[in-house]
């Protein structure tokens, strides 16, 4: 989902890979800006760069989408593919002068600050005007406003929504002599020591990139309210908050009882799911857009799995165990360039039509997204885990996601959490997450 490489290596992939291929697409356009006439009717063209890849499990239902759009409108789809960087890729495209139109991309990183930038439209006006404001979940589209907050000014349309609970592989827990799934920390810690007795890792995580970036601060929240969270994520001050610090020494406390695989701090995501799919590690903390993956891996995993939360350590401000849930995951940004009049017209076309019913109920039984849009889906809902999801708050809380909170310094806080996840000390960390967020 939020996959991101180190700064230095993304700056070069996105001007190499990035720049060409927009230079490619723009160039290939039959941009009807140049005759305004034209922008009602049939044909022309959308530049567009999506989040969704091959091999993505939401790139099928995306393909459908624009094929029927194109059928339809006679409209094509000059398509990117969005690099691990993609917004360093999209930024180098603007900057050159080779914008695309639309973006599809997740709200992480240096996206939530491109309306500020200029790089994308507030969206606020067109939800009305393409009648989604009747249909849209309010929930959603505040995640999107500017500041996370109702009122805010819109930075782009949500669609995909998650959830993101642990994973436990019951057959392993059971097998290590767990005989239910970790409700404390301190059932944690316990049943950490007997999987590895039992030759199977505990917990994995990529200490290296995004998913340990999340599962930090989902665990350093734990003594903290969610408005005091939110500012020190966006403001800084974790060494000064007594509760943060709470929450960062736990953090130190289950690395130091070998809760996290062996070598954690080297690891990525990818080694995340191929441990956990495989029955190397019986624990994981991952997005319902795995659901479908998980499945796809053909190793069963998917029946062996019970979904849960993080467990609760004692004096929690959390009275269950915890969970992710948002719509901070794949939306629609419309540049400055797909604004322009000979273009938002043909935006409004396909934007609406990945909002229809058929459309949403696709991309929910392909990719296991939550709904952005009121309706009926149960029927989508065929993927086992994502029925199980969907029962889920009953038995969690939510935490409260980085994304929004930290905006651009989430590369250099990743850096600084794979120092975390390997030896640094609770100040260590404090004082080089405050430095990170402080620029």
């Amino acid at each position: 989902m939020h996959r991101t490489m180190p700064r230095a290596v993304r700056g070069v992939a996105a001007f190499a890979a990035g720049a060409l291929l927009l230079s490619l697409a723009a160039c290939g356009s039959d941009d009807s800006a140049a005759d305004p006439a034209a922008a009602g009717s049939g044909g022309g063209s959308i530049d567009v760069v999506t989040r969704w890849t091959a091999g993505n499990s939401a790139a099928a239902a995306q393909k459908r989408v624009f094929d029927a759009f194109t059928a339809e409108t006679g409209i094509k789809i000059n398509l990117t593919e969005g690099l691990e960087a993609i917004d360093d890729q999209v930024e180098t495209a603007v900057a050159a002068g080779k914008s695309p139109d639309l973006v599809i991309v997740n709200l992480f990183d240096k996206t939530v600050g491109w309306l500020d930038a200029g790089v994308t439209v507030p969206v606020d006006q067109y939800v009305k005007d393409w009648g989604l404001a009747t249909t849209m979940k309010p929930e959603a589209l505040d995640e999107w406003r500017v500041g996370g907050v109702a009122g805010g000014e819109l930075q782009g349309l949500p669609f995909s929504g998650f959830s993101w609970p642990f994973w436990y592989n019951t057959d392993l827990l059971t097998k290590a002599g767990v005989t239910e799934v970790p409700k404390s920390t301190d059932d944690l810690i316990a049943a950490a020591k007997k999987l590895r007795a039992a030759g199977v890792g505990p917990v994995a995580v990529g200490g290296n990139d995004w998913s340990g970036q999340k599962l930090f601060y989902q665990i350093a929240q734990s003594f903290t309210d969610a408005a005091t969270m939110q500012k020190v994520m966006k403001e800084g001050g974790y060494c000064a908050t007594p509760s943060v610090m709470n929450g960062i020494k736990l953090f130190t406390d289950l690395r130091d009882a070998k809760v996290f695989v062996d070598n954690v701090a080297g690891l990525s995501s990818d080694d995340m799911y191929a441990s956990y799919y495989s029955g190397k590690a019986a624990i994981m903390s991952a997005g319902s857009w795995a659901y479908t993956e998980s499945k796809a891996s053909g190793t069963g995993i998917e029946t062996r799995t019970a979904l849960g939360g993080f467990p609760v350590p004692n004096g929690s401000v959390y009275p269950k165990p915890t969970a992710y849930q948002g719509f901070t995951g794949v939306g629609f940004m419309i540049t400055k360039q797909g604004a322009e009049p000979g273009k938002i017209d043909k935006i409004r076309q396909l934007v609406t039509k990945f909002y229809g019913q058929p459309a949403v109920g696709d991309f929910v039984k392909d990719a296991g997204i939550l709904p952005p849009v009121t309706g009926d889906f149960s029927s989508s809902a065929t993927d086992p885990l994502l029925k199980a999801s969907l029962g889920l708050d009953a038995d969690v809380d939510y935490a409260v996601l980085p994304d929004v909170w930290i905006g651009s310094a989430s590369d250099p806080i990743t850096q600084v959490l794979t120092g975390a996840y390997g030896k640094a000390t609770p100040q260590e960390i404090c004082g080089d997450l405050d430095t990170a967020t402080k620029g």
